[in-house]
């Protein structure tokens, strides 16, 4: 079969959403003008410097080797953590990340939850579980990577962060925002999100049209070993978001281009409800601070879920460097 793009070369994938058969230099080609269509919508062009959130999987690898197609890599700078968990982190995955990224151009910060919060997430799970606490792991991680993300790019005085989530991560937590109700959550999303707080550095997501199969074949095209182990955490205790990805693939399977038309459809109605809550409430005013960090926490609350985990777990002592 030949390409339906160029004409010449042999196809080697077929795109479901398009119906086209493409060949691996056309497949490429796309995967990186789709991003950079996403790059200019959301300012990344005309951007300083920009904080790549890389944890050394498939998606952080395509993040990277997409915008340094099309950026000035030294505005590109990445940072990566080691969450701290047994059989998962491997130094030979943060090694090659590096290898990759200096290949690149591109800069690498290295942290760890040790290092930044003073317990790797094993340590603050095995802690919470000590006193009775019904708290996943995803919600330790999650938390305290964001945190320690916005930190790292306000430090460095980055305009974005630029994260690795994809289509199928991005249409998961709309669905999951609107089966919990969470209005304030669900407004913060679309291509151009909130910024409710000065101390915030904006968090964007040029992958967020891109599939994660796509992705997928991205690296193992370019060549990238990336991670194929699941998180441990993961496979122990399955998610809601868990559920609701088996539910979009069936979907998916069914209608070719069902992840696609619900966020577009998503990003055509998001900018309208956000301008019509905020005109009608005065909850997005500036987030309040914690009292124990200084970092943004969310509305009515003194103290941030980070802090808030910790205190829980037994964990939160003078000496903790979490400010």
């Amino acid at each position: 079969m030949i390409c339906d793009v160029c004409k010449v070369r042999e196809a080697e994938i077929f795109q479901p959403h398009t119906g086209r058969k493409l060949c691996r230099q056309c497949f490429i080609e796309d995967i990186r003008q789709r991003v950079k269509k996403e790059a200019e919508k959301i300012g990344l062009l005309k951007a300083n410097k920009i904080l790549l959130a890389v944890s050394g999987g498939k998606d952080s690898f395509v993040l990277a080797d997409t915008l340094a197609s099309f950026i000035d890599t030294n505005k590109l700078i990445a940072y990566n953590i080691t969450e701290g968990i047994q059989g998962y982190n491997r130094k030979e995955q943060v090694e090659q990340l590096r290898k990759f990224l200096s290949e690149l151009g591109i800069e690498l910060i290295e942290d760890s939850f040790k290092q930044s919060v003073g317990y790797t997430l094993d340590e603050m799970v095995q802690a919470a579980r000590a006193k009775g606490l019904n708290v996943s792991a995803c919600t330790f991680c999650g938390a305290f990577r964001r945190k320690l993300i916005n930190n790292a790019a306000r430090n460095i005085e980055a305009d974005f962060v630029a994260t690795g989530h994809n289509l199928d991560d991005e249409v998961q937590a709309i669905i999951i925002n609107l089966i919990r109700g969470d209005l304030i959550r669900l407004i913060r999303f679309g291509e151009k999100p909130l910024k409710l707080s000065s101390k915030f550095v904006l968090r964007v997501k040029p992958l967020r049209k891109i599939y994660e199969w796509e992705t997928t074949m991205y690296a193992y095209y370019k060549g990238y070993a990336f991670q194929e182990v699941e998180c441990p955490y993961i496979t122990s205790r399955p998610t809601l978001r868990a559920k609701v990805r088996e539910l979009l693939y069936m979907l998916e399977d069914i209608k070719p281009g069902t992840l696609l038309n619900i966020i577009e459809e998503f990003d055509n109605i998001a900018e309208k409800v956000r301008k019509s809550y905020i005109s009608s409430t005065s909850e997005l005013k500036e987030l309040p601070t914690c009292k124990i960090c200084g970092e943004p926490t969310s509305y009515g609350r003194e103290i941030c879920k980070t802090c808030e985990l910790l205190i829980k777990a037994g964990l939160l002592h003078q000496n903790l460097p979490i400010s």
